[in-house]
């Protein structure tokens, strides 16, 4: 993978956090969800996805940067069709709270009416939206609800299948054996991973694309053997922990006039976010 070596005549813009960079994995996942939404819609048992990863590893960002490409953003009212919708699990779980989320993705505003059952609407809703896929990160909340709970929610994502819309979730792997549990769940469910990083080109490749992000004018070798053993030796192997420390090594570096970040820059920060964490464990 090339990486960018010439001067650049303006400094690199290190605020907020870098644009999604993309790894073998994440390319896998995209180009599922996007033959999901093509090809499972009104099917009668349409294939589903569980996206199971370790916290931090890049669930809700990979998401984010597919949800653009493939619903344009609406306006704040009135409807507009969208193939797919996102949503986050509410952290009690409760089914009711997931249920507005998805009526008000599909139509901001719109009343929950008492009479009528709240399954029933979101079937409504969702089918007169023309949604193909729904996305519900942070599902793994669905188990802070208890057993009756879960099971309930459990029946409003096999409804939503049953219309043949194409479900896919973001969990830390606890949910696992709950769909595994499920006969109908685990039979409709596709499992995919994503990584805890370790020494492989897909990790070389990976932190090429950060460093090509953070737009330095000299290399800093990021994929180097080097680095890559400073980083999986300081546990960086989520993309998370990854990313905070190389963000604030860039940071850093560039406040002092460097051109590159360097081991040293890694160490520094690292030592810091070390000591902050065991003075609020002191405390």
């Amino acid at each position: 993978m090339n990486i960018r070596q010439e001067t650049s005549s303006q400094a690199p813009d290190l605020t907020g956090d870098l644009p999604f960079v993309l790894s073998s994995h994440s390319v896998r996942i995209l180009k599922v969800l996007s033959q999901l939404r093509n090809n499972e819609y009104r099917r009668s048992r349409p294939v589903c996805l569980h996206i199971a990863a370790a916290a931090g590893s890049g669930k809700s960002r990979l998401l984010s940067h597919y949800m653009p490409q493939v619903s344009e953003a609406r306006e704040t009212t009135g409807s507009r069709y969208r193939e797919a919708i996102l949503i986050e699990a509410p952290y009690d779980g409760n089914c009711t709270k997931m249920c507005r989320s998805i009526i008000n993705s599909c139509l901001p505003g719109f009343p929950v009416r008492k009479t009528q059952n709240i399954h029933e609407q979101v079937s409504d809703v969702l089918q007169a939206s023309g949604v193909k896929q729904l996305l519900i990160d942070e599902a793994g909340h669905i188990l802070n609800a208890g057993r009756s709970g879960q099971q309930y929610t459990l029946a409003l994502i096999k409804s939503i299948c049953n219309l043949g819309i194409t479900v896919c979730i973001a969990t830390t792997k606890n949910m696992v054996n709950v769909l595994a549990a499920d006969e109908q769940l685990a039979s409709r469910f596709k499992r995919v991973e994503l990584p805890i990083w370790s020494e492989s080109n897909d990790f070389r490749q990976f932190l090429a694309g950060i460093e090509v992000e953070l737009g330095f004018s000299e290399r800093s070798h990021l994929d180097s053997k080097t680095m890559i053993r400073w980083l999986t030796a300081h546990d960086c192997c989520v993309t998370f922990r990854l990313l905070e420390i190389v963000l604030a090594a860039a940071r850093l570096a560039h406040c002092r006039g460097l051109r590159h970040i360097t081991i040293e820059l890694l160490d520094e920060c690292w030592k810091s976010g070390l000591s902050i964490e065991e003075k609020s464990l002191e405390n």
